[in-house]
């Protein structure tokens, strides 16, 4: 990082930090590349210096302040793309299964600390396929009331989390793809890959890192034990019967409490991720603090995720959906800070995000580009008048392809999942 006066600032330069807190200021996002004039004209309003990040800065620029001397200020130039392997055809072998494990672990790059999403996608499949039957056989051993191993499941989540560290955005793909269709199953992983990815972010240490993920995927255990009837209910519950399944809070603690390998801390957010800041939340009604972090955390990705998938009462939402919910009970349920945090991490446009392009095409995002956040890597897939694209193709719009009229690319808004009749199987996004 390097401290730059507001009054040096150039378009290409990557603002880290400011001055004062992100939220005193207009900018929806903590961290920007400066794009255009009008950018350096509110930063100079409203700050005196900024720090600049030269690794996430673009092209070739001056600063003599910052070296003593005119000497450019080396960012990173746009990489020349490179060929990269087909993703839809690597999404559809992934929802096959039946993936043999690759021996090589992903190279991540230097010049943004990750690996290729496609080549991550590939090696960490079987991953998540350790993960989904060790969750299996951890629901069979309770239906059985048979003693638990979670020994597989810490070793395959550190497996998991490790993936995530090279590449966040591959895992989140990983938990649509490789979608059991039941409940359950999908909801545990989605809450363990999310939990680690938003830790990641949020820069918590490795460790911390393996044991939200360890438990975001058991924290549910104990409703494999409620009535069938329960789980499936299509309305609203009676009275005795919501006192019945918040009862699987004490019910998982029952069943992992004093099971080898298992950290205190692990029990801690299992034991409170269905309390709330504002003391509505269960068992014990903690409120503010009390809650710590980490459970904290575990609460806000339950309740995400278990917007975007569907159940028995309720159709699934888009991401983009959900975040709004959340937004709503930012300051209530959640603390504002947090929501705003998870909103970064997940970007304006997460992935799985159906996009109108300036062209008339309808993409979906694949990735978000850390560095222009309104240009992600998206694939298209209705050409302009909305046909299907037999050969979808990937576009990063960091590198400002050009569009059929010669204008670079750019993202007019977001879409809901089913725009113009997509149907997001075809092209094995889910």
């Amino acid at each position: 990082m390097t401290s730059v006066s507001t009054r040096d600032l150039k378009v290409g330069m990557f603002v880290a930090e400011l001055d004062r807190p992100w939220l005193e200021t207009p900018f929806l996002l903590q961290g920007f590349l400066i794009e255009e004039q009008s950018q350096i004209d509110h930063l100079q309003l409203l700050c005196r210096t900024v720090e600049i990040d030269p690794s996430k800065s673009v092209g070739m620029f001056f600063a003599a302040t910052v070296h003593g001397k005119d000497a450019p200020l080396a960012g990173l130039p746009p990489p020349a793309r490179p060929r990269q392997p087909d993703f839809v055809r690597i999404a559809k072998a992934v929802r096959r299964g039946g993936m043999s494990r690759r021996a090589r672990t992903p190279r991540v790059r230097a010049r943004d600390s990750l690996s290729l999403l496609e080549e991550e996608l590939l090696y960490s499949a079987s991953v998540i396929d350790d993960v989904q039957a060790s969750l299996r056989s951890l629901t069979a051993c309770v239906q059985a009331d048979t003693p638990l191993d979670l020994a597989d499941v810490s070793k395959n989540i550190a497996e998991v989390a490790a993936g995530v560290v090279r590449n966040p955005e591959a895992l989140l793909w990983l938990t649509r793809l490789k979608s059991t269709d039941e409940y359950s199953y999908d909801h545990a992983l989605d809450v363990s890959v999310h939990l680690m990815v938003f830790a990641r972010f949020l820069g918590l240490p490795r460790e911390q890192i393996e044991s939200v993920g360890v438990a975001g995927l058991i924290q549910d255990l104990g409703k494999t034990q409620l009535p069938k009837e329960i789980l499936t209910k299509p309305g609203r519950l009676t009275a005795e019967e919501l006192k019945l399944a918040r009862y699987h809070v004490v019910s998982t603690l029952r069943i992992v409490a004093n099971r080898p390998g298992l950290q205190p801390d692990t029990l801690e957010i299992i034991g409170r991720h269905h309390e709330r800041i504002d003391g509505s939340g269960y068992p014990l009604k903690l409120q503010g603090q009390e809650l710590g972090l980490p459970a904290e955390m575990s609460g806000l990705m339950d309740t995400y995720c278990a917007m975007i998938r569907e159940r028995s009462y309720s159709l699934p939402m888009s991401s983009q959906k959900a975040i709004g919910e959340l937004v709503r009970m930012r300051g209530g349920k959640f603390r504002d800070t947090l929501v705003d945090q998870f909103v970064q991490c997940m970007g304006l446009y997460p992935i799985g995000t159906l996009v109108e392009l300036n062209s008339g095409e309808v993409a979906v995002v694949l990735q978000q580009n850390q560095v222009r956040r309104l240009q992600p890597k998206v694939m298209v897939l209705l050409a302009p008048d909305k046909s299907v694209e037999r050969y979808p193709r990937t576009l990063d719009l960091m590198l400002n392809p050009l569009g059929p009229t010669g204008e670079p690319y750019r993202i007019l808004g977001a879409l809901p999942d089913n725009a113009y009749g997509i149907d997001p199987a075809e092209f094995y996004l889910v």
